[in-house]
């Protein structure tokens, strides 16, 4: 309602892009920080020498509105009045989809107001309804949230995020390999030249393959291995460091794939190069005298 006994100006504040003060808010207590919190003002969540009721804020309040530690807010809880000095001012890591909240109080402030209580359970989706019915028949003060139907609908959004990343995976391995054409044939002159210089100095045709074979093999593992490395490490940083789910490697699947990278780069790059490696050395060599 009021900082340092300024009121807030509501319709100001409400005008103002994005999250703001003009908002109800939802309160808690605690005496400890999350795992993903820490403090950014104040030495303690809660300080022992104030006798007076305190609140320990987010900084994205603090950046609605200027506050600082030391301030009073005052607050309008469900019709009973509050003036609360603001003890410490934290801030979030913002690498959980937990919840949180933006104010929080000891918890002999507020743990004889009324509350609203949270809790998971996990039910086979068989006895969802029944359990429902039952719930609302004994406790009719308790609301039942089926979250089935946001993470199916999550589930969806996710399968068609995947499907559209692999088509860009597709277009991708298509680029590669009509870049990959491109070097052999920008390469053409070269390739030739080694080729026939190897047949000349008493190679045979077996020999000449082999080696265009273990350098497109090279190429293939390098390139796979790389972006492997690259896909490891962003999706170890998205699910440990953004959604804080378990990280899962799927080593044996991942070499598959650097190993099926490799041969698809050998199948491209011999069948490019299958005119240079079938030409004879007599007739490159002719074919030069004439030009």
């Amino acid at each position: 309602m009021a900082i340092n006994d300024r009121p807030v100006d509501r319709r100001s504040a409400g005008a103002a892009r994005g999250d703001n003060l003009s908002r109800v808010f939802n309160l808690t207590y605690r005496e400890t920080l999350l795992d993903d919190e820490h403090l950014v003002q104040g030495d303690s969540l809660f300080r022992k020498d104030w006798p007076e009721p305190q609140v320990s804020v987010m900084d994205t309040v603090a950046e609605m509105q200027p506050m600082h530690v030391g301030d009073r807010i005052r607050f309008n809880i469900q019709g009973v009045p509050l003036t609360a000095r603001i003890s410490s001012i934290r801030t979030r890591d913002n690498r959980a989809l937990s919840p949180f909240f933006y104010f929080v109080f000891p918890p002999a402030v507020l743990e004889k107001a009324p509350q609203t209580l949270f809790a998971a359970l996990t039910v086979p989706p068989g006895r969802l309804g029944a359990l429902q019915n039952a719930v609302a028949a004994r406790f009719p003060n308790i609301g039942v949230i089926d979250m089935s139907q946001t993470i199916g609908t999550l589930a969806q959004m996710m399968a068609r995020l995947a499907g559209i990343l692999r088509l860009f995976s597709l277009f991708s391995i298509a680029a590669g390999i009509l870049i990959l054409v491109s070097a052999v044939f920008a390469t053409r002159a070269e390739r030739m030249l080694e080729s026939v210089y190897y047949k000349i100095l008493g190679a045979g045709r077996a020999f000449v393959f082999s080696v265009f074979a273990l350098e497109n093999l090279i190429i293939g593992l390098l390139a796979g291995g790389l972006a492997l490395c690259m896909a490891q490490a962003a999706a170890w940083w998205l699910c440990v460091e953004r959604f804080d789910i378990a990280y899962r490697p799927f080593g044996a699947l991942s070499l598959a794939l650097v190993v099926l990278t490799g041969l698809l780069t050998v199948a491209v790059g011999l069948g490019a190069s299958r005119a240079i490696m079938a030409k004879k050395p007599v007739v490159y060599l002719r074919e030069q005298q004439n030009g």
